[in-house]
C-alpha cells in the first residue's frame, strides 16, 4: 500500500479540507507524517499575504528536493490563484483547485509519477454547491472544527479569498449534524464551527434542507439550536463571524443556547472609518460600537476578539491612532494584528500612499502590546473565580493546559487522565497570555 503524506498551510478550513481528505484517502492509501518519507506528498496552500505564497512555495521545494522520487500533489487556494507558476516548479505531478481537490482519490493515478504537471483548476465560481467531505476525528485535538461552509461574496478591497474560494455555499444541515453527531461519539467535547463567513450559513439553501422556510429567521441560529441537542456535546463555537452578521435575533439565540460559548470573534480590521470604507467593509465604527454593547448586554462574561489589519493603503498616523484608540476603548480580549499585504486582483492593490513597512512593524508592536495588555485586563476580571476548563494538553512545564468557554487560556496541576474532561479551576494569578489556576 503506497503512503501519503499531507503538509497544510494556512486556515482552519485548510486544516479541515486536509482531515477531510485525509479520511477519504484511508482505505487506499498509509497516512504518514510528512517527516516519515511518504511515496505521495499533498501539499494544501495558502494564498492570503505574499508572506503565505512564498511559504507555499518554498514548502513545494523542499518537498521535491527532499523526496525527489515521491508524487508531489499541489492543491488549495494558492494552486487555484496561479497554478501556472506552480507547474513552472520541476518536479510537482499533479495541481488541483479547491473545486477539484474533493475528488483527490481519482486525480492520484495510483501515486504514479508524472513526466510533467497535470493541472485541473476549473473556474472557482463555476461551483455553486457545497461538496461535502467529512471528518471523524482531528489529530492531537480536544475541539473539532467542523466546516459548515465555504466562498464569500463580500470582496473587501484587500482580500483575495472570494477570487479562490468562490461563492457562499452552504453545508446541507442533516450533513453537519450527522458528522457533529460521530465526532461527539469518538469522544469530542466542544464543536468549533468553521468556514469562509460563517454568517452566510444557510442563504443559499432556501429552506430546501431546513425542513421548513428560514424566512424572517437567521439560519444560524437554526443550526445552533440543532446542534444544541445533540446529547454528549459540551461546548459550540464559532470560529469568526461578521459584524453585519450579527442581527438581534442571532444574538438572542445565542445568548440561550447554554452550549453556545460565550466568546465571538468579530473581525474590525480598522477603527477608522475613512479607512473601512477604502476596505470596502460594510460597516462603519458606530455600527460595530453599537454591535459590541448589545452583545455584552445580553451575554455576561463575554470574550470580544477580533482582526485588526496594519499599514492599508491610506493609513497615515491620524488614521491609525483612531484604530488604536478605538480598539482601546472596544475593550477587546485579544486582538490579531496583521499587515496589509497587496493581492494582485484585487483592487486595493491598485491603490497608492503605501505606507513604509518599518512603520508597519511599528504600529503592529504597539498594537499587538494593547493585545496583551487587554488580554490580561479580562482575565483579571475572573481573578479568584472558579470557571470550567476544557483540558487540551499538557504544557512544557508539566502544567495542565485547557480553555475556559470565553477563551481564557488556563495552566494547572493535574493528572493526566484529565486531558480532555472539562474540570473546574480556581483562578489564582495572571501570567503573560495565560493565567495559573488549582482544581476546585
Amino acid at each position: 500500500m503506497r503512503s501519503v503524506a499531507f503538509h497544510t498551510l494556512g486556515c482552519k478550513v485548510n486544516q479541515y479540507d486536509t482531515q477531510a481528505m485525509r479520511e477519504a484517502l484511508t482505505e487506499d492509501y498509509r497516512i504518514v507524517s510528512s517527516e516519515e518519507g511518504a511515496d505521495i506528498y499533498i501539499i494544501n496552500t495558502c494564498t492570503v499575504t505574499n508572506r503565505a505564497d512564498q511559504k507555499s512555495r518554498q514548502q513545494i521545494r523542499n518537498i521535491i528536493r527532499k523526496n525527489p522520487e515521491a508524487l508531489v500533489a499541489v492543491i488549495g487556494c494558492y494552486a487555484q490563484r496561479f497554478p501556472q507558476k506552480i507547474a513552472e516548479i520541476q518536479g510537482v505531478d499533479l495541481i488541483l483547485g479547491n473545486g477539484e481537490k474533493i475528488g483527490i482519490t481519482s486525480f492520484l493515478n495510483g501515486g504514479e509519477k508524472n513526466s510533467r504537471s497535470e493541472i485541473f483548476v476549473k473556474n472557482i465560481d463555476s461551483y455553486s454547491r457545497y461538496d461535502t467531505l467529512s471528518v471523524s476525528k482531528h489529530h492531537s485535538h480536544t475541539r473539532a472544527f467542523v466546516k459548515i461552509q465555504d466562498g464569500c461574496q463580500n470582496y473587501c478591497s484587500y482580500c483575495i479569498i472570494p477570487y479562490v474560494r468562490g461563492k457562499e455555499r452552504s453545508r446541507p444541515l442533516e450533513n453537519i449534524l450527522e458528522e457533529i453527531g460521530g465526532l461527539v461519539r469518538n469522544g469530542f467535547k466542544e464543536i468549533v464551527f468553521t468556514g469562509i463567513r460563517l454568517g452566510s450559513w444557510g442563504q443559499d439553501l432556501n429552506g430546501r434542507t431546513l425542513n421548513h422556510t428560514v424566512q424572517g429567521e437567521v439560519a444560524l441560529a437554526i443550526l445552533l439550536e440543532r446542534v444544541s441537542g445533540i446529547e454528549g456535546l459540551k461546548r459550540i463555537r464559532l470560529s469568526s463571524i461578521e459584524p453585519r452578521d450579527l442581527n438581534e435575533e442571532l444574538i438572542d439565540r445565542i445568548a440561550q443556547l447554554p452550549k453556545v460559548c460565550p466568546h465571538l470573534h468579530i473581525p474590525l480590521q480598522s477603527g477608522d472609518n475613512k479607512i473601512l470604507k477604502a476596505m470596502n467593509r460594510p460597516y462603519d465604527t458606530f455600527y460595530y460600537r453599537d454591535l459590541i454593547e448589545k452583545i455584552r448586554e445580553k451575554m455576561k462574561g463575554v470574550a470580544i476578539t477580533t482582526d485588526i489589519m496594519v499599514g492599508f493603503p491610506g493609513e497615515e498616523k491620524e488614521e491609525f491612532e483612531n484604530t488604536y484608540d478605538f480598539a482601546k476603548k472596544m475593550k477587546f480580549s485579544k486582538m490579531h494584528v496583521f499587515k496589509y499585504s497587496p493581492r494582485p486582483g484585487t483592487s486595493a492593490a491598485q491603490l497608492k500612499r503605501r505606507v513604509g513597512e518599518q512603520e508597519i512593524k511599528k504600529r503592529s508592536e504597539r498594537l499587538l502590546g494593547l493585545s496583551l495588555k487587554m488580554q490580561e485586563e479580562f482575565s483579571r476580571l475572573f481573578l479568584g473565580k472558579t470557571l470550567e476548563i476544557l483540558v487540551e494538553k499538557r504544557r512544557r512545564n508539566n502544567y495542565l493546559a485547557g480553555l475556559t468557554d470565553n477563551y481564557i487560556k488556563v495552566a494547572f496541576n493535574g493528572p493526566e487522565n484529565l486531558v480532555n474532561k472539562i474540570v473546574r479551576v480556581k483562578i489564582g494569578e495572571i501570567k503573560k497570555g495565560y493565567v495559573i489556576g488549582r482544581l476546585a
